[in-house]
Order: C-alpha cells, then sequence, then structure tokens
C-alpha cells in the first residue's frame, strides 16, 4: 500500500527527529492536506510565515501543485539550512523558492510582495506573543496586507479546548516539550477565537474552521482538550 506521505516529497523533511515519528498519523497532517487543495492554482505564489524546516511546502508538492513560488520565512538559521534543503528536493515543476532567516516582524515591515496564499502553521503562537496585546493588531494588519485581493490565509495552531484540568493541561505541555522542545511551544497559547476576531478586524472574513486532536496519540495520552484548530480567511465578501 502506498504510504500517505510519499517519500518522493517527504524523504528529507521527515528525518530522526522525535517530532516527526508518528506524523503520518496526524490528523493535522490529515486536515492540511484535505484543505490546502481547495485554495491552490497554477502558478501561485506562497508565504509559509515560520515555516521550520518548510514541511508546508512538502504538503503542496503532494497535493499536486504546479508551478508555486514559496517563500519561507523562519529565524532560526539552523532550521532554515534544512528547510532549503527540503525545498531543494521537491519536484521542481510543483514547487519552487526560497527560505529567508529573518523574523516575522521584520519581514513584514520590509515586505513589498503579495501572495495568493499565506500559511502559518504551528507557528502563529511562536510568532506572535498573547501576552503583549499591543503587538497583535500591526501584525494581523501586516500579515493581511501581503494576501493579494483573492488570495486565502490558512492559520493553524494548538490551543487547549475549554473543560481541561489543570493535570491535563500539565501533561499536554509535557507532550510538545519532549517532541519538540521549547521551540515548539513557544509562547502561551493564542486563542483561536481571539485570533479569527483580529484578522476580522484587519478586513478578512473567515469561512473555515476544522479543528482536530493536535497529537496523534491523543486519547492513549489521555489528552484529548489538546486540539489545533485550522482557519481559513480571505478579505471580507470574497468567497470564491
Amino acid at each position: 500500500m502506498r504510504p500517505i506521505l510519499a517519500p518522493e516529497f517527504y524523504a528529507t523533511a521527515l528525518d530522526d527527529s522525535p517530532y516527526f515519528r508518528f506524523y503520518e498519523r496526524s490528523p493535522v497532517t490529515r486536515l492540511l492536506l484535505e484543505t490546502l487543495p481547495r485554495y491552490l492554482r497554477p502558478g501561485a505564489s506562497v508565504l509559509d510565515l515560520g515555516c521550520g524546516n518548510a514541511i508546508a511546502a512538502c504538503h503542496l508538492a503532494a497535493c499536486e501543485s504546479r508551478e508555486l513560488t514559496y517563500l519561507g520565512i523562519d529565524p532560526d538559521p539552523a532550521v532554515c539550512e534544512w528547510a532549503t534543503r527540503v525545498l531543494a528536493s521537491l519536484p521542481a515543476d510543483r514547487v519552487r523558492g526560497r527560505v529567508l532567516p529573518v523574523t516575522q516582524d521584520a519581514y513584514l515591515a520590509s515586505a513589498p510582495e503579495r501572495f495568493d496564499l499565506i500559511v502559518s502553521s504551528w507557528a502563529f503562537r511562536g510568532c506572535l506573543d498573547v501576552r503583549r496585546p499591543e503587538t497583535h493588531r500591526p501584525t494581523t494588519v501586516a500579515i493581511a496586507d501581503r494576501l493579494a485581493g483573492d488570495g486565502a490565509l490558512i492559520v493553524g495552531d494548538a490551543f487547549v479546548a475549554a473543560g481541561a484540568a489543570r493535570d491535563e493541561i500539565e501533561r499536554i505541555g509535557e507532550c510538545h516539550r519532549r517532541l519538540v522542545g521549547d521551540r515548539g511551544v513557544g509562547n502561551p497559547v493564542f486563542p483561536p477565537e481571539r485570533i479569527a476576531a483580529l484578522f476580522a478586524e484587519a478586513g478578512l472574513e473567515r469561512i473555515e474552521r476544522h479543528d482536530v486532536a493536535a497529537l496523534p496519540l491523543a486519547r492513549f495520552l489521555d489528552i484529548l482538550h489538546d486540539q489545533y484548530a485550522l482557519q481559513v480567511f480571505r478579505r471580507a465578501g470574497d468567497r470564491r
């Protein structure tokens, strides 16, 4: 049986890191692969905010995209080197581009271009601190301004659903730290409702939201309140 994550697209990205041990079984992986194709067209430009090792570029290639131009940004130079290798390993007729070692704030402050698709997966709370509300609106407005008129913004990140007991919240934090260290945990949880409200203020309308378990073994680990919310936004009134 052919694997869900075909080696020709994922081999360079799925190394021996513990983070990727169960990646093929992850509900988040399946959700992204189901959602991304709805917002792709041949020749589209894609901005990946907090790109990590450019796993999103692998998803784009696996979605049978054609002639996509990809730009990934991440503040970690070592991770950007890995992302560059991942991007170079993908079929150039599907996706090609570059990776920049730069913070989200620095890039948004200088970026002149606009993109058909902007993706932020597992990176929103790492790039924007919920404890600093004075930075929220300027950042989300800047992201919205980088979106082409008929483009789409896809934001996905983990959150703790209502009803979690304190001991479960502690287990959730420990599970994420064990997988990816402090990089994966980042700032405190950024509620999906707050993300949606901020982009609404920036002139974007949410057209999709899907919640799934953040980790593949959530039931086994008894952390069912550890969720991942994927939200899709367009400019208000544009539902194409």
